[in-house]
């Protein structure tokens, strides 16, 4: 148990409500805890002030007030949901710089994709990716006709070392 599960069971432990269990566990954590019990030696101090204060009867419409908290709560939040449901509400004020800024990129999107302009530049971009990918292929030829040279020279030299082994070996 840990002190604050502990202090949560202080009226309880002070009325003789907990549960046999409960109450040993609660004992000894009060006898390895300092700071708990020096907090029951307090709360303890406090009970004879507590039987001097007057008890007192809530009013009836109080507790009827407190009845209806349930069903008020559901009907703020039914209220709720219908309020941003509606059309008022997205045309409320707090959203209007929202949909004027939605509107400006609608218009934009729709000047680049439906007019000549906007489909000249889909061209413009279709053909520099064109070009962009016809100058990559012609590059990984080069490296390929590169690499095919110098693999002739690795295998000419190779071809060079074994003959001169070769001249050696009979001298």
């Amino acid at each position: 148990m840990n002190c604050r599960q502990a202090r949560l069971l202080f009226s309880a432990y002070l009325e003789a409500e907990l549960q046999p269990e409960a109450r040993a566990e609660f004992e000894a954590h009060l006898k390895t805890c300092p700071d708990c019990s020096r907090l029951l030696e307090a709360t303890r101090a406090l009970e004879p002030e507590w039987s001097r204060l007057p008890e007192l009867e809530p009013p009836a419409g109080l507790l009827q007030q407190l009845y209806l908290i349930p069903e008020t709560a559901a009907a703020k939040k039914a209220d709720q949901k219908s309020r941003f449901s509606g059309w008022k509400f997205w045309l409320s004020p707090a959203f209007q710089p929202a949909l004027a800024s939605l509107t400006v990129v609608l218009v934009v999107f729709s000047l680049l994709s439906f007019t000549t302009p906007g489909r000249s530049l889909k061209k413009a971009a279709a053909l520099e990716l064109r070009r962009t990918y016809s100058l990559a292929q012609k590059t990984l030829v080069k490296a390929g006709v590169l690499k095919d040279k110098l693999d002739g020279y690795r295998e000419n030299f190779m071809a060079s070392l074994e003959a001169m082994n070769i001249k050696q070996d009979k001298k």
